[in-house]
């Protein structure tokens, strides 16, 4: 019988031995998208199937087209959840930060337990054990092949879930990540009960009005740089109030700038509660946008990262944090156009 991951799959059977008789919570990153959603849900499943009782905890909460997903699975906000003895379980997360310095503060200021991930900036901060694939399309990816490594049941809700994450965190099967294996496992979630006519709907079929209206708001202020190499565009900081939106209907804006012909880098930025957010698009790996966020206190994959800039302001900082990202083009590219 093939195997995908054996020795790290072996690693998690061994993982979930420990984490027998303890009570876990399953953290994801701040603004959670598919994968991490996915992610959280699968582990949560896995482990409520084996009779330990698991609930998903996150810092902000689950987006609204995200949430048909989470079906019967206990899902907190950080402000609803009181930590009475639970272990932390991390996904799709590359370091402590990412998690929220408000939960882990609240929470989980001994730290967290163990960590599955696929990120290659990934800072092995778990205790206990961290299982970090970095070839791996999306942690979907890889607890999907765990479950099938291992023979894990997989029910319609678990493939559902699992199948987000790899969906979404391949773009819909198009990236560089979208390997042979990662579209045989995808067909074996399908098998499972996963449907992908359902979740493209879910994903991508239920537009807003309103968040319309914000894109338009938010490409208005596109403009390339370094002779069309680098593309950016920001979220004006009337646009929420205006368009009556909030931070999650931005997701997967900065993508309409990454599509433009010519463009190597694309940035989006919007004000935050606590500073300037920033999402980093690449069109190629050796641009290491993950690279390019750790420099502006952030982090995330090769081609898909991003960062979070404390104290900063939109309007004041934006062409220093430009000036950064052109000079990361210099390092990687040689003398911008």
């Amino acid at each position: 019988m093939k195997k995908y991951f054996e020795k790290e799959s072996a690693r998690f059977a061994t993982l979930l031995g420990k984490l027998e008789g303890k009570r876990v919570a399953v953290l994801g990153h701040v603004r959670p998208d598919g994968d991490c959603i996915g992610s959280q849900l699968a582990v949560c499943r896995i482990l409520r199937s084996r009779g330990i009782d698991a609930v998903c905890v996150n810092h902000h909460s689950v987006p609204y087209n995200l949430k048909g997903f989470v079906r019967d699975t206990p899902f907190f906000h950080e402000d609803e959840f009181e930590n009475d003895g639970r272990v932390g379980f991390a996904v799709d997360c590359g370091n402590l930060a990412r998690l929220g310095k408000t939960l882990l503060a609240k929470a989980f200021p001994q730290g967290i337990f163990a960590a599955v991930d696929h990120h290659e900036t990934n800072e092995f901060f778990a205790s206990e054990e961290n299982i970090v694939i970095t070839s791996a399309a999306a942690t979907c990816h890889i607890l999907a092949a765990f479950c099938l490594d291992l023979g894990i049941e997989i029910d319609e809700a678990l493939a559902e879930a699992l199948y987000l994450g790899i969906a979404t965190d391949t773009g819909q099967f198009q990236y560089s990540a979208t390997t042979c294996d990662v579209m045989e496992i995808a067909a074996k979630l399908v098998c499972a009960g996963a449907s992908p006519a359902k979740i493209s709907h879910e994903l991508y079929e239920q537009e807003k009005f309103q968040r319309l209206e914000l894109l338009q708001r938010y490409l208005a202020t596109a403009k390339l740089l370094a002779g069309g190499k680098v593309a950016v565009a920001w979220i004006p900081k009337d646009a929420f109030e205006a368009t009556g939106t909030t931070r999650e209907d931005t997701e997967n804006f900065v993508n309409y700038l990454r599509s433009i012909a010519g463009v190597k880098i694309a940035c989006q930025l919007e004000q935050s509660h606590t500073g300037v957010k920033g999402s980093l698009r690449g069109a190629e790996d050796y641009l290491r946008v993950d690279l390019l966020a750790q420099k502006l206190n952030g982090g995330g994959h090769i081609r898909a990262a991003g960062f979070n800039l404390d104290g900063a302001d939109l309007d004041l900082d934006r062409e220093k944090i430009f000036s950064v990202i052109l000079e990361h083009l210099r390092e990687v590219d040689g003398a911008v156009a």
